[in-house]
């Protein structure tokens, strides 16, 4: 049975901060399709005070999407109680096959992890461990749900994958049916694209929207350099100066 298509793009740029000193970008970032059609997008910040969080980011973003491929199968999976928790157990054995895979310290491979799993139509799973943030969206509605981001007691701090609490810091949102588009994305991101109420975080639709009409229209080549140049303009690294990678998808 071929996949419902879904319509997809990333990138991850490096932050002025990175570029200044000649380091690399710290981010990474995954997405595939199952044969039948669930969508696994993922993204990770790799810590710059960890000597390889890039790596760390690279490990994480490929051990949890093999998880939760191999929980999804081949066929089409059917939304259902039982399938959302073999999704929570994916993504835990993802991350612990992630931690098992470094052989150093792993306090030099700190990261971060937001990420969605989506069934087209009927709904899906947010996972997170630290900054960062995964929203969804109903473009016809403009209705939209967030996982919003979490520091620790400074706003510069936040969780990584690495820590020994990891299994505590990590939480879970569902995602409801009907949510078409799908945005994910490390703190450089969420500097530009979250802004806070009273109430907390909410998205600052007129910086998506935009970009999602484009993306859209766009093949998956010219949608990610639009999106490079997006998150590289002059006016975006002056209001952060972090790496900085999204990524968009939108079923079709």
């Amino acid at each position: 049975m071929a996949a419902p298509a879904w319509r997809i793009a990333g990138a991850s740029v490096t932050g002025a901060v990175h570029a200044f000193s000649g380091d690399a970008c710290q981010d990474r970032h995954r997405t595939q399709v199952t044969p039948g059609g669930a969508l696994i997008a993922i993204v990770s910040d790799g810590a710059g005070s960890a000597v390889h969080g890039g790596e760390g980011a690279a490990i994480l973003c490929e051990r949890v999407t093999a998880a939760l491929a191999r929980t999804l199968g081949r066929g089409k999976p059917k939304a259902s109680r039982a399938l959302l928790r073999r999704g929570v157990r994916a993504v835990c054995a993802g991350v612990e096959a992630a931690r098992a895979q470094i052989s150093g310290d792993l306090s030099d491979y700190h990261a971060t992890l937001v990420g969605a799993v989506v069934l087209p139509g009927t709904g899906g799973l947010f996972f997170h461990i630290g900054d960062g943030a995964a929203l969804a969206v109903e473009l016809e509605s403009g209705r939209w749900t967030l996982s919003a981001p979490r520091n620790g007691e400074y706003s510069c701090e936040t969780y990584f994958f690495t820590e020994s609490d990891w299994r505590r810091r990590l939480r879970f949102k569902l995602i409801e049916p009907g949510f078409d588009t799908i945005f994910v994305m490390t703190d450089g991101v969420t500097d530009i694209g979250l802004k806070n109420r009273g109430s907390g975080p909410e998205p600052f639709m007129p910086f998506f929207e935009p970009i999602g009409r484009f993306l859209a229209q766009a093949g998956r080549a010219e949608g990610e350099r639009a999106l490079i140049g997006t998150l590289d303009t002059p006016a975006v690294r002056e209001r952060s100066n972090d790496d900085k990678t999204l990524v968009w998808a939108q079923a079709v």
